[in-house]
C-alpha cells in the first residue's frame, strides 16, 4: 500500500512517514469535524488527531523529520552479524525471535513511565509528538481518540540495547496546558540498558521545542 499523501510505501492504519490515515478508521474514532472545521481554524487548540493531520503545513514538517531520521541498526541485524562470526548450533537471530515472545508470555518485560504538564496547547503537543516520532523512526501504529485528547501508540524500534517494543503517549487538554503521560514497554526483556529513559527524555525535550511547526492559525487542507 502507498500513502496517498506523501507516496511512500506503508502499511497499517497510518503512514509512518507523514502520519496520514491509510485505512478507513473505526467510526467511533473519526471526528465529525465539518462544523469544527468551519468554526475553528486555530488547529493548535484542537484535541483531535484527525484535524491536526489535515493541516498540510503540519504534514510537511512531519515528513521532513521522517526523511532525516537516522538509520538505526536493529538488534536482529546485530545478532545476524554475530551468527556469521560465531559458531552456534542455533542462530541467535532466530533464537531471539522465539525467546522474546516466550519471555513476554511469562510476564517478563521492561519499560519506564513519565508524566508532565506542558504549557502548550493540546493540538500543538499532538503535532510535536508526531514530529518526534518521525525524527526518531518510531512508526505510528494506532490512535485512540477522546473528547479532550488522544492516545498515540508507536513502535519503539529494535536497537543494540533491546528488541522492539512500544511507546504510548496520552495527551489531555488541561485549560492552557497539556497533560502528557508517556510510557515504554519492551516485552521479553528484563533490562533495556537505559533505552526507555533515553526515549522519554528525547520525547519531552521535543515537546519543549517547536520543531519547525507552523503558526496555529494555518488553515486546514479540507478536501
Amino acid at each position: 500500500m502507498y500513502c496517498s499523501e506523501c507516496g511512500v510505501k506503508a502499511s497499517g492504519k497510518f503512514c509512518h512517514n507523514c502520519g496520514h490515515l491509510l485505512l478507513v478508521p473505526d467510526s467511533n474514532l473519526v471526528l465529525k469535524n465539518d462544523d469544527v472545521t468551519r468554526q475553528n481554524e486555530n488547529w493548535e487548540h484542537d484535541p483531535h488527531y484527525e484535524n491536526i493531520i489535515q493541516v498540510e503545513a503540519v504534514r510537511t514538517v512531519i515528513a521532513h523529520h521522517g526523511e532525516k531520521a537516522p538509520k538505526i541498526i536493529s538488534g536482529e541485524a546485530i545478532l545476524a552479524v554475530y551468527d556469521k562470526v560465531m559458531s552456534s548450533p542455533i542462530p541467535l537471530e532466530k533464537l531471539a525471535a522465539v525467546v522474546q515472545p516466550l519471555y513476554a508470555s511469562w510476564g517478563i518485560r521492561t519499560g519506564k513511565e513519565r508524566q508532565e504538564f506542558v504549557t502548550t496547547p493540546i493540538g500543538r503537543c499532538i503535532a510535536r509528538c508526531l514530529c518526534s516520532m518521525a525524527r526518531h523512526g518510531q512508526k505510528l501504529q494506532n490512535v485512540e481518540q477522546h473528547n479532550e485528547g488522544c492516545v498515540l501508540t508507536a513502535e519503539l524500534p529494535s536497537s543494540v540495547c533491546s528488541l522492539k517494543g512500544t511507546l504510548t503517549i496520552s495527551l489531555q487538554a488541561r485549560q492552557a496546558q497539556t497533560q502528557i503521560a508517556a510510557k515504554t514497554s519492551i516485552p521479553g526483556q528484563m533490562y533495556d540498558w537505559g533505552k526507555s529513559n533515553r526515549c522519554l527524555e528525547q520525547l519531552f525535550e521535543d515537546l519543549r521545542s517547536d520543531l519547525g511547526l507552523p503558526p496555529g492559525h494555518v488553515q486546514r487542507n479540507v478536501a
